[in-house]
């Protein structure tokens, strides 16, 4: 039986834009890592590990005890795999150092090659969405990856209202709207971009509805259907909370705003599309995030706005729901500095104001 070494690494996303193996989070990223370290236990199996503070195996014991959870603070000689929540140079010389002070370097070899986690990177750029709109063929204007902000422009004053997007970030973050910028603003914040990591993405703005998430596994060279994500997120893209609930639940409101069949047809399509894409190089979760928006008065599909080739809080919030089985709709989100409200439940202990909640929905 495998023995996993857990690490919740949430700003990953910005140390693939950096690329550099010693990544230093902004603050806030930090602190969410730190408060956040117990969270593998949440998918965590029986005997694994987590990458995480000696001085949390007290709160590691009660949430074992109140939830049911696996998993333990400190590294073991058993460890058999790594499962970051996602691949960069930085959550490598994380596990390495975890190694090194164990005094066991045996394990060293169970890590993917720098070449590998390079690749890794290459497929978690957003470009990687033009080659997935490509393949599910369906008339959608694709993305524009641009290397000069002069294109930016062209593109802005052509198609008012774009969406910017940097090749890696996460949450939402790294993304704006050109609209809300004027002409040497949008230059200057696309060559910063541009300066830091190569290119820029530049899509067509949409009117949009709801923002939802099919959820994928990758292994032994095959990637499969696994679930579906709802989620919240403030119309410029920075994601705010998860809805946690069954799956029949998820497809009934889904249905509300789109035909399930067409989209159960688009699935079976990114099964082969990203088995071709990501099935030989990657092993581990994956998300394609979508949304419905309003065209002519109709509700529409997007059916890939990016890629996350890594862990994500939709498949988080499957697996919390797998563990609790919650009646209703929740909403799983992180607070700070907030007062726990009536009925909401905390599913980590609160570290630096940070906390971990599932809040009943009307």
């Amino acid at each position: 039986m495998p023995m996993r070494f857990h690490l919740f690494n949430p700003e990953n996303d910005l140390a693939l834009g950096l690329g550099c193996r010693n990544y230093t989070p902004p603050p806030h990223a930090a602190a969410l890592h730190r408060a956040g370290s117990l969270f593998p236990m949440w998918w965590a199996e029986e005997g694994d590990r987590i990458l995480a503070p000696e001085s949390l195996k007290e709160s590691a014991t009660l949430l074992r005890e109140k939830f049911g959870l696996n998993g333990e603070p400190g590294y073991s000689v058993e460890v058999t795999e790594f499962q970051p929540w996602g691949w960069s140079l930085d959550a490598k010389r994380q596990f390495l150092t975890a190694i090194q002070q164990s005094d066991n370097t045996r394990h060293e070899e169970l890590l993917p090659t720098d070449s590998k986690i390079e690749r890794l990177r290459e497929l978690s750029h957003r470009r990687s969405s033009i080659k997935i709109l490509s393949e599910l063929d369906m008339g959608i204007a694709l993305p524009v990856e641009a290397t000069d902000a002069d294109t930016v422009i062209t593109l802005e004053r052509e198609y008012p209202g774009c969406f910017i997007k940097s090749p890696w970030s996460s949450s939402g973050r790294g993304v704006f709207n050109a609209s809300s910028l004027d002409e040497q603003t949008l230059r200057k914040r696309a060559e910063g971009i541009i300066n830091r990591q190569g290119s820029v993405m530049v899509e067509r703005g949409l009117n949009k509805s709801m923002d939802f998430a099919t959820l994928f596994h990758s292994s032994d060279g095959r990637v499969t259907f696994q679930g579906l994500s709802l989620f919240t997120a403030l119309q410029r893209g920075m994601y705010t909370g998860n809805i946690v609930s069954s799956q029949d639940i998820i497809a009934e409101i889904l249905s509300k705003h789109l035909n399930i069949d067409n989209l159960h047809l688009i699935i079976l399509k990114l099964e082969k599309i990203l088995t071709d894409l990501i099935g030989k190089d990657y092993t581990g979760w994956a998300g394609v995030d979508m949304m419905t928006h309003i065209f002519d008065g109709k509700e529409m599909i997007m059916p890939c706005v990016e890629l996350n080739l890594r862990m994500t809080m939709g498949v988080a919030a499957m697996k919390i729901y797998e563990k609790l089985t919650p009646n209703g709709i929740h909403i799983l989100n992180w607070e700070h500095n907030t007062p726990i409200g009536k009925g909401e439940i905390e599913l980590l202990p609160p570290i630096e104001g940070f906390s971990l909640r599932l809040k009943p929905q009307p």
